[in-house]
């Protein structure tokens, strides 16, 4: 959006604004040199430092409140062109806010507001009234604040540039909105700390480290009891995500807290941990039991692992009528059982071939596929990928295959490699209906170091167990494992 402002070439600006954000997040740490820096900006009438001070004085960072302070440097920095401070030093006057309320000398700044790239005056006007309401009632009543930065958020997330321009020059663009954002949350409101984390997460900020201070925001809110961003910690810690280093059980332990507040995502992502088994043995009891609470509340997700449980008679008897409703709940078809005569032909194909099964044991077969570099951006030296496969139809679940992995140095280390239900059916497609092999499962070796990360062929299989046809199978110890 900045890029839409006169004053300025687009990297001139871009420059000075990040050094008045930076400058400011020192600040909000006490960091008196950084404020003597800012004051110095400010003195060669750079707008965006004007602005920044302004806030400062504003919300007392740092520094006692003070409005007489705020307004003069809000409006020092209208003066550079209209691009920064009118909307915020006209707010002081039009609501009476630490100054006499002055409906004229309001109207004077708002008029400065420079109007190039804003398509629709009367739109200005409207956003700026709307916001300013919701920041004057919030002055009294904290309940709001919550509601004026999700408004800001909801029009900073739209698609028309002129509304993102009519929002900066408001002093609602998204750096500023998050600053406020920040500041508020200090006092604690889960919702406004997981909203800031939100705000990283979407580019908000200049800073690069952007997934870091996310998760620090996410993490407070988490604490407080905010279910969105217990679900986000509890997929942070699954899937090992921005540098954080995975660890299931505290994954574990963050969906249940999340679930038990009726979190939609969590209810499924913890469903998820228990229908796969990969850090938990399979519980597809419980697992159907949290898929059905988050179907409840309209998941589509949800509805995909109840289609596959159905299908496959998973901790239910197979039901190829409610298989077909959930498939087409997930991909929003109207419900009509005749739609899809290969699904429907499949399903209870597969149901009588699974009956009537050979209950003679399959052959499991092992494959390194191949090694990833890198993962969790820079946090993986490299990641081992597994690939186990049957030879027949019928259930192979908590696969659990032990390996050690020995270097060309000769040192080696052991890992065990935990693979999802496979061998359930012959769709040929994973369940979110991308064409994948029915008969095989996969598993990723997350490696911290680089120690192992070029082992090749030479591994060795350790232990191998599964439950196989719903029974606890030795593989090695009846010779069904091939490497």
């Amino acid at each position: 959006m900045i890029a839409l402002l006169c004053a300025w070439s687009w990297p001139a600006a871009s420059q000075a604004h990040d050094e008045a954000e930076r400058l400011y997040d020192l600040i909000e740490q006490h960091d008196a040199k950084a404020f003597d820096l800012l004051l110095a900006l400010a003195k060669d009438d750079d707008p965006q430092a004007l602005a920044v001070l302004g806030f400062i004085y504003e919300h007392g960072v740092s520094v006692p409140r003070n409005a007489g302070q705020a307004i003069h440097y809000y409006a020092q920095a209208c003066a550079q062109g209209g691009n920064y401070g009118c909307r915020n030093a006209a707010y002081f006057y039009e609501y009476g806010i630490g100054v006499a309320q002055d409906v004229g000398q309001a109207r004077w700044y708002a008029q400065q507001t420079n109007t190039d790239g804003i398509d629709d005056l009367d739109e200005l006007e409207s956003l700026s009234r709307r916001i300013y309401d919701r920041k004057a009632r919030a002055e009294t009543d904290i309940g709001m604040r919550v509601r004026l930065i999700d408004f800001a958020r909801s029009i900073l997330s739209g698609l028309y540039d002129s509304e993102k321009a009519a929002m900066f020059r408001i002093g609602f663009g998204k750096r500023e909105t998050l600053r406020l954002a920040r500041v508020w949350a200090q006092d604690g409101d889960p919702v406004l700390n997981f909203m800031v984390g939100s705000f990283y997460n979407f580019g908000y900020s200049y800073v690069d480290n952007k997934n870091s201070e996310a998760f620090k925001w996410f993490s407070r809110a988490a604490a407080a009891g905010e279910p969105r961003s217990q679900n986000l910690l509890g997929l942070t810690y699954a899937e090992g995500l921005w540098g954080i280093q995975a660890d299931p059980q505290l994954a574990l332990q963050w969906y249940e807290r999340a679930a038990q507040q009726g979190d939609q995502d969590a209810l499924v992502n913890l469903g998820r941990i228990f229908y796969l088994g990969e850090i938990v043995p399979v519980d597809y009891e419980r697992a159907i039991s949290l898929f059905k609470q988050a179907a409840a509340k309209d998941s589509p997700r949800a509805a995909r692992f109840l289609s596959w449980m159905y299908y496959n008679g998973q901790s239910v008897k197979t039901d190829c009528r409610k298989a077909l409703q959930y498939r087409q709940i997930r991909r929003g078809e109207r419900q009509d059982e005749s739609s899809d005569a290969t699904f429907w032909t499949t399903c209870k194909g597969d149901s009588y071939r699974r009956k009537n099964a050979d209950q003679t044991l399959p052959v499991v077969t092992l494959q390194h596929k191949s090694t990833f570099s890198g993962g969790n951006d820079g946090g993986l030296a490299c990641e081992p990928h597994f690939i186990a496969s049957t030879n027949k139809l019928g259930e192979i679940a908590n696969l659990r295959i032990t390996v050690e992995l020995r270097n060309d140095r000769g040192a080696a280390t052991q890992r065990i490699l935990a693979f999802s239900p496979f061998g359930l059916n012959t769709m040929d497609e994973d369940m979110n209906g991308r064409e994948y092999n029915s008969f095989t499962s996969s598993t990723l070796v997350q490696m911290q170091t680089k120690e192992f990360c070029d082992f090749g062929p030479n591994y060795k299989i350790l232990a191998a167990t599964a439950a196989i046809h719903g029974h606890n199978v030795d593989l090695l110890a009846e010779g069904i494992l091939k490497q």
